[in-house]
């Protein structure tokens, strides 16, 4: 009787082999979906606007901010413009300020130096970590001790701090014997634009414009100098010019002639409206000139 034929031994155990992957194999888990990166929002800001500092002034266009919530970055197109008579460029941070957080301008972000009487442009650049808007931001110009000049993204809660000069209307004549001191104008600033230095944020400098004449008779004249003006504060306090060279002109006025554009330049506390009284002197003659400075 024929019986059932056999395979072979390898044939056998390789059909044992299949059978057992078969069983054991895992199942391919389907390959996961990526997460979308975050879409970037493109907002601006139209700042236009112009802040003093240090004699110098910056003038901010419309800020550009592209960020997700992570972050990105924002930039800022500046003019800058010297009015005054020396190259200078400036040396104060100009920086964003949301909340505690703080972002420099990045490395590409140059100020560059302005001649006198010209003015300069570039955009400044901030890298932005861990904000998706910088709607309750401010731009921050300056020092802390020193004034800073402040200019909000979005203008709701904050106000700005732009330090422009502020010219108070003054008038007057002070006799002290035979000098008369006219008062032309005055200049009430943050800054000493022609040190290209910011005040500390207690100081303000108040310059006062006159012109002084001699109507004395003696042939050499009057040698005019800081010793002839003073300024009296609101609270009494009598300060001098300042004395660092440029603040306080000096001139030998002819006799019976009279020296135009003479100016002083006095420091004062910082946000002290009230009258103030410019003190002509002359040996014990004393004339005096009000100078009122408005809230």
């Amino acid at each position: 009787m024929r019986g059932r034929p056999r395979r072979p031994a390898a044939v056998a155990l390789v059909a044992a082999l299949v059978a057992a992957c078969g069983l054991d194999a895992p199942v391919p888990s389907p390959t996961p979906t990526p997460a979308p990166e975050p879409t970037p929002t493109l907002t601006t800001y139209p700042l236009d606007t112009a802040v003093w500092y240090a004699g110098l002034v910056l003038t901010f266009g419309t800020a550009t901010a592209e960020l997700d919530r992570r972050g990105g970055t924002v930039s800022v197109p500046t003019s800058i413009e010297n009015p005054g008579p020396d190259d200078l460029t400036l040396a104060a941070p100009i920086r964003i300020v949301a909340g505690r957080m703080t972002f420099e301008p990045t490395r590409e972000s140059v100020l560059p130096s302005i001649a006198a009487g010209a003015t300069g442009y570039t955009t400044l650049t901030y890298q932005i970590v861990g904000l998706g808007s910088i709607d309750d931001a401010v731009l921050r110009v300056g020092d802390p001790g020193d004034h800073q000049a402040v200019v909000p993204f979005v203008a709701d809660d904050v106000s700005p701090v732009t330090l422009e000069p502020r010219a108070p209307k003054v008038s007057g004549t002070g006799n002290a014997s035979d000098l008369r001191v006219t008062l032309r104008s005055a200049e009430l600033r943050w800054d000493l634009p022609d040190w290209g230095e910011e005040l500390p944020s207690e100081s303000a400098a108040l310059t006062v414009t006159y012109d002084a004449s001699y109507r004395g008779s003696f042939s050499g004249g009057f040698a005019f100098t800081g010793d002839n003006v003073a300024l009296k504060l609101p609270d009494g306090t009598i300060v001098e010019a300042r004395r660092d060279g440029r603040s306080q002109s000096v001139a030998l006025i002819g006799t019976g002639r009279t020296v135009r554009g003479l100016s002083s330049r006095f420091e004062i506390p910082s946000g002290t409206p009230g009258t103030y009284v410019l003190l002509v002197r002359n040996g014990s003659a004393q004339g005096t000139i009000r100078i009122v400075i408005p809230r």
